[in-house]
């Protein structure tokens, strides 16, 4: 049987796509339509077939116009059994139009809130798979966020001693697989005005890397930078707090490792960011400033706390214990079934 998972560009939509790709490969034949010419390559890793041109634009009608064909196409030739979306735009005509032929189709959101695609395509898809609990639609599966193969858990003096640190508190920095100016920004800004002892993982996107890296060059402080780190299980074990976007692999990832963090919702997500962070804020489990309304003495202050209280931090790791986002690939494979 094949099957065809759609995704978008983000690894936010490719990696849970993957994790849930190993499950379904050892029953059937999965390929792969991504957009993401970065990302595309860890799909091909795993063994996996990859269709879907790679733009370096954003241009709706362009895009919509060759998307349209595209998938006309590619369920032509592949002709699935089933086809599962994972959001964004450049999914929506290869899950629309197999729902209108017959293929049994699904959707995956891993957001609180749904996006745009998903939120249209919900009427037309056989199914609903969710990241977050408390949905009541009756299409709806809560499945969790499936981490990835490698997302495991490391002995922390094991990880710390890989990186060359010490025992001194460690904050790792990370933007998503886009990198994000703003908070790559403010977290070099608090690096240079921070006073104590500090380690520190910055993961800057490859648009900052080049910009970013000649700063900790010059700095008395330990760290690991990278624009994008693939075995990031290392960097999450070694870490105390964490500062991010608020995007559901990344809160999946956070949850896992039971990581104190200060979020900053991405403003021009459509709002699922907020509402992913919030979500967390309101079961104590993470502290979130907005950048519409952003105060660097505040999330400073923020920061600070979160390094410096130990009681702090052990009261949100007990409140992300509770919430069990984030799914193992070895719990996800053992207990869920589609």
């Amino acid at each position: 049987m094949k099957i065809l998972f759609v995704c978008e560009r983000s690894a936010g939509h490719i990696f849970p796509a993957l994790s849930l790709g190993a499950k379904i490969s050892k029953e059937a034949m999965v390929y792969f339509f991504a957009t993401s010419k970065y990302l595309k390559k860890y799909i091909e890793k795993e063994g996996f077939i990859c269709f879907g041109k790679s733009f370096s634009f954003r241009c709706l009608i362009i895009e919509s116009i060759w998307r349209l064909f595209e998938a006309l196409y590619l369920l032509l030739k592949l002709r699935p059994k089933k086809v599962i979306g994972f959001g964004g735009r450049d999914s929506f005509f290869l899950v629309l139009f197999s729902s209108l032929l017959g293929i049994k189709t699904f959707i995956y959101e891993p957001n609180l809130s749904f996006g745009k695609a998903n939120w249209v395509l919900m009427p037309f898809v056989s199914k609903i798979l969710r990241g977050f609990q408390g949905d009541t639609n009756k299409k709806s599966t809560t499945i969790g966020i499936p981490l990835r193969k490698n997302i495991k858990k490391i002995d922390r003096a094991v990880a710390r001693k890989s990186l060359n640190f010490n025992d001194d508190p460690v904050v790792f920095c990370l933007g998503g697989s886009q990198g994000s100016v703003f908070l790559n920004d403010l977290f070099v800004k608090f690096v240079q005005n921070f006073k104590g002892r500090i380690q520190i993982i910055h993961i800057t996107g490859k648009d900052k890397y080049l910009e970013i890296m000649p700063f900790y060059n010059t700095m008395k402080v330990r760290s690991f930078v990278k624009d994008f780190y693939y075995n990031i299980e290392t960097l999450y074990s070694a870490a105390d707090v964490v500062v991010s976007r608020a995007g559901a692999n990344t809160l999946g990832e956070i949850s896992f490792y039971q990581l104190p963090a200060i979020l900053l919702p991405l403003p021009n997500a459509g709002g699922h960011q907020k509402e992913n962070a919030l979500y967390l804020q309101d079961k104590g489990a993470a502290i979130v400033h907005f950048q519409n309304e952003f105060s660097f003495v505040n999330f400073s202050a923020s920061l600070n706390s979160l390094i410096q209280d130990d009681v702090l931090r052990q009261r949100i790791k007990n409140n992300l214990k509770k919430i069990k986002l984030g799914i193992s690939y070895e719990d996800f494979n053992s207990n869920n079934n589609l």
